[in-house]
């Protein structure tokens, strides 16, 4: 019964967003992202605590666009769900030589299942709260469908992932800001580093990105 309502609320979910299309961006850039972390579970306990560092490039590769650390934190509530909440520090290139700080701080739900034996499938609910003192704050509710398949005897696990980003501020109407599409490959490394490759497509209403990434995580 659980699968099957998970099942049908993907479809629906995934439903809406290729029925929302491309927003019309304009002027696509070329990103890169590159990303390091550490991640510890605190074993019999449920919880696991995550931290990380994050070197954005934009302008086709020519410059950064920002620099991030960020730490989270998360709870497995009950075997389909898990809950979080975490906190973000960006450095920022403003252009013309000038940077600048914002911080950001977000709460969010996993829910999570199996289709068959090796296909998974989960559906993350995030709200995010962005402070920039020299911009209005920018809150964002964003909901993210992921489906991957973890390949027997081998620690690779390719996933496909669609997310979409709605405005909550005022004036904003839950319009949606920002769609993202992405397709990566996780896979072990030496000891207990693990990595990802992956690509993401950026649609929004005045711009569009595509990235190149490259991920790599220490587990405790």
């Amino acid at each position: 019964m659980k699968k099957t309502l998970y099942l049908y609320l993907g479809l629906a979910l995934l439903a809406v967003f290729l029925a929302s299309g491309p927003l019309r961006a304009q002027r696509p850039d070329f990103t890169t992202w590159l990303n390091l972390g550490a991640a510890y579970e605190l074993k019999q306990s449920g919880f696991t605590l995550e931290s990380g560092l994050e070197w954005r490039t934009e302008d086709h590769f020519r410059q950064t666009d920002r620099v991030g650390l960020s730490v989270d934190g998360a709870y497995e509530v009950l075997p389909w769900l898990k809950v979080g909440a975490g906190y973000e520090v960006h450095l920022r290139n403003r252009g013309e030589g000038e940077w600048g700080f914002r911080h950001r701080y977000k709460l969010q739900a996993t829910f999570s299942t199996r289709l068959w034996s090796r296909l998974k499938v989960s559906l993350r609910e995030k709200f995010q709260h962005t402070l920039d003192r020299n911009e209005p704050d920018e809150l964002r509710f964003r909901s993210r469908l992921k489906l991957a398949y973890d390949v027997p005897r081998s620690g690779l696990e390719p996933y496909v992932s669609v997310e979409m980003y709605n405005g909550l501020a005022r004036g904003e109407h839950f319009d949606i800001a920002r769609m993202r599409y992405r397709g990566g490959l996780e896979f072990p490394l030496i000891g207990r580093w693990e990595g990802e490759l992956f690509y993401i497509y950026q649609d929004e209403p005045d711009k569009s990105k595509h990235v190149l990434g490259v991920g790599c995580v220490y587990k405790f």
